[in-house]
Protein backbone atom coordinates (compact mmCIF):
# COMPACT_ATOMS: atom_id res chain seq x y z
CA UNK A 1 0.00 0.00 0.00
CA UNK A 2 1.14 3.81 -1.05
CA UNK A 3 0.69 6.88 1.60
CA UNK A 4 0.66 9.97 -0.04
CA UNK A 5 1.43 12.91 1.60
CA UNK A 6 -1.12 16.13 0.42
CA UNK A 7 -1.36 19.53 0.97
CA UNK A 8 -4.43 21.80 -0.09
CA UNK A 9 -5.58 25.15 -0.25
CA UNK A 10 -8.58 26.13 0.80
CA UNK A 11 -9.31 30.01 0.95
CA UNK A 12 -6.70 31.17 3.36
CA UNK A 13 -5.93 27.77 5.01
CA UNK A 14 -3.43 25.05 4.11
CA UNK A 15 -4.69 21.62 4.97
CA UNK A 16 -2.32 18.65 5.35
CA UNK A 17 -3.24 15.44 4.45
CA UNK A 18 -2.74 11.77 3.14
CA UNK A 19 -4.10 10.01 0.42
CA UNK A 20 -3.92 6.17 0.95
CA UNK A 21 -3.91 4.03 -2.38
CA UNK A 22 -4.64 0.30 -2.13
CA UNK A 23 -2.13 -2.64 -2.95
CA UNK A 24 -1.19 -2.44 -6.90
CA UNK A 25 -2.57 -4.20 -8.85
CA UNK A 26 -1.70 -5.20 -12.55
CA UNK A 27 -1.09 -2.38 -15.12
CA UNK A 28 -3.91 -1.73 -16.98
CA UNK A 29 -6.43 -1.87 -14.26
CA UNK A 30 -8.11 1.41 -13.85
CA UNK A 31 -7.84 3.63 -11.03
CA UNK A 32 -9.30 2.49 -7.54
CA UNK A 33 -12.51 4.19 -6.34
CA UNK A 34 -11.77 6.92 -3.79
CA UNK A 35 -13.40 7.91 0.00
CA UNK A 36 -12.33 10.99 1.05
CA UNK A 37 -13.23 10.51 4.85
CA UNK A 38 -14.18 13.75 6.96
CA UNK A 39 -13.52 13.67 10.76
CA UNK A 40 -16.32 14.25 13.76
CA UNK A 41 -16.36 17.61 16.28
CA UNK A 42 -13.14 18.99 17.67
CA UNK A 43 -9.64 19.11 16.70
CA UNK A 44 -9.51 16.24 14.64
CA UNK A 45 -6.59 14.97 13.02
CA UNK A 46 -6.92 12.75 9.40
CA UNK A 47 -6.93 9.74 11.43
CA UNK A 48 -9.90 11.18 13.61
CA UNK A 49 -8.45 10.25 17.05
CA UNK A 50 -7.90 6.23 16.82
CA UNK A 51 -11.24 5.86 14.17
CA UNK A 52 -10.38 5.69 10.79
CA UNK A 53 -6.97 3.72 10.91
CA UNK A 54 -9.29 0.35 11.10
CA UNK A 55 -11.61 1.06 8.65
CA UNK A 56 -9.15 2.67 6.34
CA UNK A 57 -7.24 -0.84 6.27
CA UNK A 58 -10.17 -2.41 5.71
CA UNK A 59 -11.48 -0.49 2.92
CA UNK A 60 -7.96 -0.77 1.16
CA UNK A 61 -7.93 -3.68 1.40
CA UNK A 62 -11.13 -3.98 -1.08
CA UNK A 63 -9.67 -1.69 -3.67
CA UNK A 64 -10.71 1.46 -2.76
CA UNK A 65 -8.22 4.41 -1.98
CA UNK A 66 -9.15 6.77 1.00
CA UNK A 67 -8.20 9.94 1.80
CA UNK A 68 -8.05 12.44 4.67
CA UNK A 69 -7.17 15.59 6.36
CA UNK A 70 -6.21 17.08 9.52
CA UNK A 71 -9.07 19.77 10.41
CA UNK A 72 -7.85 23.18 10.07
CA UNK A 73 -6.02 24.30 12.97
CA UNK A 74 -5.12 20.64 13.87
CA UNK A 75 -1.64 18.57 13.02
CA UNK A 76 -0.14 19.92 9.97
CA UNK A 77 -3.08 22.26 8.57
CA UNK A 78 -2.90 25.97 9.63
CA UNK A 79 -5.78 28.32 10.26
CA UNK A 80 -7.97 27.72 13.72
CA UNK A 81 -10.49 24.76 14.38
CA UNK A 82 -12.57 27.30 16.90
CA UNK A 83 -13.43 29.39 13.53
CA UNK A 84 -14.51 26.00 11.78
CA UNK A 85 -18.19 26.70 11.17
CA UNK A 86 -20.55 24.81 8.26
CA UNK A 87 -19.57 26.68 5.27
CA UNK A 88 -15.48 26.95 6.26
CA UNK A 89 -15.59 23.55 6.70
CA UNK A 90 -17.91 22.74 3.82
CA UNK A 91 -15.65 24.98 1.85
CA UNK A 92 -12.21 22.56 2.83
CA UNK A 93 -14.04 19.86 2.02
CA UNK A 94 -14.59 20.69 -1.72
CA UNK A 95 -11.34 21.85 -1.80
CA UNK A 96 -9.87 18.46 -0.90
CA UNK A 97 -12.38 16.92 -3.37
CA UNK A 98 -10.67 19.11 -6.08
CA UNK A 99 -7.30 18.62 -5.36
CA UNK A 100 -7.97 14.63 -5.32
CA UNK A 101 -9.69 14.84 -8.85
CA UNK A 102 -6.11 16.29 -9.73
CA UNK A 103 -4.39 13.26 -8.85
CA UNK A 104 -3.36 10.66 -11.90
CA UNK A 105 -3.61 8.31 -9.54
CA UNK A 106 -7.44 8.46 -9.00
CA UNK A 107 -10.67 8.15 -11.16
CA UNK A 108 -12.22 11.66 -10.81
CA UNK A 109 -15.28 10.28 -11.49
CA UNK A 110 -15.34 8.19 -8.44
CA UNK A 111 -14.59 10.02 -5.97
CA UNK A 112 -17.10 10.28 -2.87
CA UNK A 113 -17.56 11.37 0.73
CA UNK A 114 -17.78 10.27 4.44
CA UNK A 115 -18.37 11.60 7.28
CA UNK A 116 -18.48 10.60 11.02
CA UNK A 117 -20.68 12.97 13.19
CA UNK A 118 -20.28 16.64 12.52
CA UNK A 119 -18.33 15.48 9.44
CA UNK A 120 -21.72 14.10 8.52
CA UNK A 121 -23.65 17.59 8.35
CA UNK A 122 -20.32 18.89 6.55
CA UNK A 123 -20.16 15.89 3.72
CA UNK A 124 -24.11 16.80 2.82
CA UNK A 125 -23.49 20.04 2.64
CA UNK A 126 -20.48 19.70 0.39
CA UNK A 127 -22.26 17.09 -2.26
CA UNK A 128 -25.39 19.09 -2.53
CA UNK A 129 -22.67 21.94 -3.41
CA UNK A 130 -20.60 19.67 -5.76
CA UNK A 131 -23.06 17.99 -8.18
CA UNK A 132 -20.44 16.05 -9.19
CA UNK A 133 -19.16 14.32 -5.99
CA UNK A 134 -20.27 10.40 -6.77
CA UNK A 135 -21.70 9.64 -3.20
CA UNK A 136 -21.92 10.59 0.18
CA UNK A 137 -22.25 8.79 3.45
CA UNK A 138 -22.87 9.93 6.49
CA UNK A 139 -21.26 7.93 9.57
CA UNK A 140 -23.00 8.44 12.92
CA UNK A 141 -24.20 11.83 10.94
CA UNK A 142 -27.53 13.77 12.57
CA UNK A 143 -30.45 14.50 10.37
CA UNK A 144 -31.25 17.04 13.03
CA UNK A 145 -29.57 20.32 14.28
CA UNK A 146 -27.04 20.53 16.59
CA UNK A 147 -29.69 21.45 19.08
CA UNK A 148 -31.59 19.01 18.76
CA UNK A 149 -29.18 16.14 18.84
CA UNK A 150 -27.14 18.17 21.64
CA UNK A 151 -29.77 18.16 23.64
CA UNK A 152 -30.47 14.31 23.20
CA UNK A 153 -27.16 13.93 23.94
CA UNK A 154 -27.50 15.51 27.37
CA UNK A 155 -30.97 13.50 28.39
CA UNK A 156 -29.42 9.94 27.39
CA UNK A 157 -25.92 10.68 28.97
CA UNK A 158 -27.47 11.40 32.15
CA UNK A 159 -30.14 8.52 32.03
CA UNK A 160 -26.97 6.16 31.51
CA UNK A 161 -25.64 7.58 34.72
CA UNK A 162 -28.89 7.26 36.47
CA UNK A 163 -29.89 10.81 37.22
CA UNK A 164 -33.70 11.24 38.20
CA UNK A 165 -35.99 12.73 35.92
CA UNK A 166 -36.11 16.03 38.15
CA UNK A 167 -32.56 16.71 38.45
CA UNK A 168 -32.53 15.88 34.21
CA UNK A 169 -35.03 18.27 33.28
CA UNK A 170 -33.45 20.73 35.42
CA UNK A 171 -30.28 20.06 33.35
CA UNK A 172 -32.28 20.16 30.14
CA UNK A 173 -33.84 23.34 31.10
CA UNK A 174 -30.38 25.13 31.34
CA UNK A 175 -29.45 23.65 27.90
CA UNK A 176 -32.30 25.19 26.58
CA UNK A 177 -31.95 28.85 27.93
CA UNK A 178 -28.02 28.34 26.34
CA UNK A 179 -29.72 27.94 23.34
CA UNK A 180 -31.78 30.65 23.48
CA UNK A 181 -28.69 32.99 24.68
CA UNK A 182 -26.47 31.51 21.93
CA UNK A 183 -29.41 32.72 19.10
CA UNK A 184 -29.59 35.80 20.52
CA UNK A 185 -26.18 36.58 19.93
CA UNK A 186 -25.54 37.27 23.99
CA UNK A 187 -22.13 38.44 24.72
CA UNK A 188 -19.81 35.88 26.88
CA UNK A 189 -20.34 37.01 29.76
CA UNK A 190 -24.26 36.22 30.00
CA UNK A 191 -23.34 32.54 30.05
CA UNK A 192 -21.21 33.23 33.25
CA UNK A 193 -24.35 31.20 35.27
CA UNK A 194 -24.63 28.02 32.49
CA UNK A 195 -20.92 28.05 31.40
CA UNK A 196 -20.16 26.05 34.65
CA UNK A 197 -22.86 23.89 34.98
CA UNK A 198 -21.18 20.37 35.66
CA UNK A 199 -24.07 18.33 34.41
CA UNK A 200 -24.01 20.20 31.29
CA UNK A 201 -20.34 20.21 31.22
CA UNK A 202 -20.77 16.65 31.29
CA UNK A 203 -22.52 15.63 28.20
CA UNK A 204 -22.25 18.90 26.03
CA UNK A 205 -20.23 21.88 24.39
CA UNK A 206 -21.26 24.81 26.66
CA UNK A 207 -19.65 28.76 26.24
CA UNK A 208 -16.76 28.64 28.57
CA UNK A 209 -15.05 31.26 26.59
CA UNK A 210 -14.94 33.44 23.85
CA UNK A 211 -13.32 30.45 21.05
CA UNK A 212 -16.21 27.96 22.22
CA UNK A 213 -18.83 30.42 22.02
CA UNK A 214 -17.47 31.90 18.80
CA UNK A 215 -17.48 27.82 17.45
CA UNK A 216 -20.96 27.26 18.57
CA UNK A 217 -22.76 30.40 17.04
CA UNK A 218 -22.94 29.14 13.49
CA UNK A 219 -23.89 25.42 14.50
CA UNK A 220 -26.27 25.54 16.66
CA UNK A 221 -29.32 25.47 14.41
CA UNK A 222 -27.40 24.08 11.07
CA UNK A 223 -30.13 22.22 9.40
CA UNK A 224 -28.88 18.97 7.33
CA UNK A 225 -32.96 18.97 5.02
CA UNK A 226 -31.94 21.36 2.36
CA UNK A 227 -28.60 19.73 1.68
CA UNK A 228 -30.09 16.47 2.01
CA UNK A 229 -32.89 17.28 -0.46
CA UNK A 230 -30.63 18.36 -2.73
CA UNK A 231 -28.09 15.82 -3.33
CA UNK A 232 -28.66 13.96 -6.64
CA UNK A 233 -26.40 10.69 -5.60
CA UNK A 234 -26.34 8.00 -3.82
CA UNK A 235 -26.58 8.14 0.06
CA UNK A 236 -25.81 6.05 2.94
CA UNK A 237 -26.78 6.74 6.66
CA UNK A 238 -24.60 4.68 8.66
CA UNK A 239 -25.59 4.54 12.53
CA UNK A 240 -25.30 1.90 15.59
CA UNK A 241 -28.71 1.57 17.05
CA UNK A 242 -27.20 1.99 20.60
CA UNK A 243 -25.82 5.77 19.59
CA UNK A 244 -26.26 7.58 22.94
CA UNK A 245 -24.86 10.97 21.06
CA UNK A 246 -27.23 11.24 18.05
CA UNK A 247 -31.26 10.36 17.76
CA UNK A 248 -31.02 7.77 15.52
CA UNK A 249 -34.43 7.18 15.14
CA UNK A 250 -35.59 10.95 14.46
CA UNK A 251 -32.12 11.48 12.08
CA UNK A 252 -33.62 8.64 10.13
CA UNK A 253 -37.13 10.26 10.26
CA UNK A 254 -35.77 13.38 8.88
CA UNK A 255 -33.39 11.66 6.03
CA UNK A 256 -36.13 9.67 4.61
CA UNK A 257 -38.46 12.11 4.37
CA UNK A 258 -35.81 14.29 2.76
CA UNK A 259 -34.87 11.89 0.44
CA UNK A 260 -38.44 10.32 -0.79
CA UNK A 261 -38.45 10.26 -4.62
CA UNK A 262 -34.93 11.92 -4.57
CA UNK A 263 -32.29 11.05 -7.69
CA UNK A 264 -29.77 8.82 -6.02
CA UNK A 265 -32.17 7.84 -3.27
CA UNK A 266 -31.24 6.73 0.05
CA UNK A 267 -29.75 3.47 1.60
CA UNK A 268 -29.05 2.21 5.64
CA UNK A 269 -26.82 0.51 7.22
CA UNK A 270 -27.47 -0.28 10.71
CA UNK A 271 -25.26 -1.91 13.39
CA UNK A 272 -26.84 -3.76 15.85
CA UNK A 273 -26.07 -2.18 19.62
CA UNK A 274 -23.91 0.07 17.94
CA UNK A 275 -22.34 2.91 19.82
CA UNK A 276 -21.63 6.46 18.48
CA UNK A 277 -18.57 5.10 16.62
CA UNK A 278 -20.96 1.74 15.15
CA UNK A 279 -18.37 -0.59 17.50
CA UNK A 280 -19.91 -3.16 19.71
CA UNK A 281 -17.62 -5.15 22.42
CA UNK A 282 -14.63 -4.80 24.84
CA UNK A 283 -12.49 -3.57 23.46
CA UNK A 284 -15.55 -1.52 21.50
CA UNK A 285 -14.74 -1.82 17.63
CA UNK A 286 -16.68 -1.86 14.35
CA UNK A 287 -18.37 -5.45 14.05
CA UNK A 288 -17.47 -7.55 10.72
CA UNK A 289 -20.94 -6.07 9.55
CA UNK A 290 -19.73 -2.68 9.45
CA UNK A 291 -16.71 -3.12 7.27
CA UNK A 292 -18.31 -5.50 5.28
CA UNK A 293 -21.61 -3.71 4.41
CA UNK A 294 -19.75 -0.11 4.13
CA UNK A 295 -16.93 -1.53 1.65
CA UNK A 296 -20.05 -3.37 -0.14
CA UNK A 297 -22.13 -0.16 -0.45
CA UNK A 298 -19.06 1.89 -1.87
CA UNK A 299 -18.00 -0.58 -4.90
CA UNK A 300 -21.90 -1.56 -5.73
CA UNK A 301 -22.31 2.50 -6.61
CA UNK A 302 -18.49 3.21 -7.79
CA UNK A 303 -19.55 1.11 -10.67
Amino acid sequence: MTAIELRVDAGDVSLAGTLHLPPTRHADAPPPPTLLMVGGSGPTTRDNDVYFPPIRKRLLARGIAVASFDKRGVGGSTGDWFGGGPDELTQDALAEVAALRDRPELDARRIGLSGHSQGGWVVLEAAAADPAIAWVITNSGPGVAPAVQERYAVETGMRRLGDDDATIAEALARFDEVVVRIRAGAPLEAFADLAGDPALQRHTLVPTDADVLRLMRPWIDHDPRPALERIRVPFLAVFGTADRVVPVGASLAVMRAARDGRPGGMDTLLIEGGDHRCQIGEPPMPPQTYHVGLADWILAVAR
